[in-house]
């Protein structure tokens, strides 16, 4: 055999992979996560460990925990709406769930405001933490209830409706039949 000849590999086109590579991928990203949910849980387990003998950094520890695990769960299932906007009917769920992440926000974001303003010396500090806070909330209002883009932005990516109504099935990565630049 022609050793030139036997290191030519024939080139794989978009989306083809090889076995090792499409198992590799499968656990890794079924791997991924549950590594994430585990490091999470050992540093709420860790800091609730230091935190034992002082009630208020316990209740923190706890608290904080709790709502972060909450805002996960409720920015999934918005991400879960998203995807499934064509069923119809979703929207006043949509919204709900909207409201929910905006109100966990709320609430994560002043806890963790509430104990770094706490150990800010001086009060210039304090409000600088308060406006940062703030500033953080106002943003995220934004982008979850007033942004225009947001159903153009699911377009983009393949997700929602087209101009005529039709749920896109356009993959990511496909260039749009209308050419290049047009938005």
């Amino acid at each position: 055999m022609d050793p030139l000849a036997s290191a030519v590999v024939p080139p794989r086109r978009l989306g083809q992979q090889t076995q090792t590579q499409a198992g590799l991928g499968g656990w890794a990203r079924r791997l991924a996560p549950l590594l994430l949910i585990l490091a999470v849980a050992g540093s709420f387990a860790a800091a609730a460990y230091r935190a034992r003998r002082s009630p208020r950094d316990l209740a923190f520890v706890l608290v904080a925990y709790y709502l972060l695990a909450l805002l996960t769960c409720c920015v999934a299932k918005l991400e879960q709406l998203r995807r499934r906007d064509g069923e119809g009917g979703g929207e006043p769920e949509r919204r709900r769930v909207r409201l929910a992440v905006w109100a966990v926000s709320v609430a994560l974001v002043n806890t963790f405001a509430t104990l770094v303003a706490d150990e800010m010396p001086g009060l210039a500090l304090k409000l600088a933490v308060w406006g940062l806070s703030v500033s953080v909330l106002a943003l995220g209002f934004y982008l979850i209830f007033c942004r225009k883009d947001a159903e153009r932005g699911n377009a983009e990516h393949g997700l929602g409706h087209d101009a005529a109504g039709n749920r896109r099935g356009q993959a990511p990565y496909e260039l749009s039949s209308e050419g290049p630049g047009i938005v």
